[in-house]
């Protein structure tokens, strides 16, 4: 598991939520694969153990990680599915302000694919 903080505006606890989501869902992390403690994730990043927390706390709310009582954090069997799922959850909430704008799903298709290319 490889994690990298950058300083831009995103969020420190949805940098760790995005980079494990990613590792989860192309496997790099399998399937019930026992996540590092969030205090040794903490301390290895230099950031507070609330951020890792909250970033946990999204994961297992997304379903890609289960907790087991006093033996930690581990990847759902069911995570790789879930990628569709937000992917689909973010387009949905983001088609309103398109369809506000006057784009028709031809327009912003092509302007999806332009954009994927650069």
């Amino acid at each position: 598991m490889e994690l990298n903080i950058q300083k831009n505006q995103t969020p420190i606890y949805r940098q760790l939520y995005e980079q494990l989501v990613r590792q989860i869902a192309d496997g790099t992390i399998e399937a019930d694969a026992c996540l590092p403690s969030i205090r040794a994730v903490a301390k290895q990043l230099g950031v507070a153990v609330v951020t890792v927390k909250t970033a946990y706390e999204m994961l297992e709310r997304d379903g890609f990680i289960y907790t087991l009582p006093a033996k930690g954090c581990f990847v759902s069997a069911a995570a790789p599915k879930r990628k569709a799922d937000l992917a689909r959850d973010r387009l949905r909430n983001e088609l309103a302000y398109y369809k506000q704008l006057g784009l028709d799903a031809d327009e912003l298709i092509d302007l999806v694919r332009a954009l994927y290319q650069e």
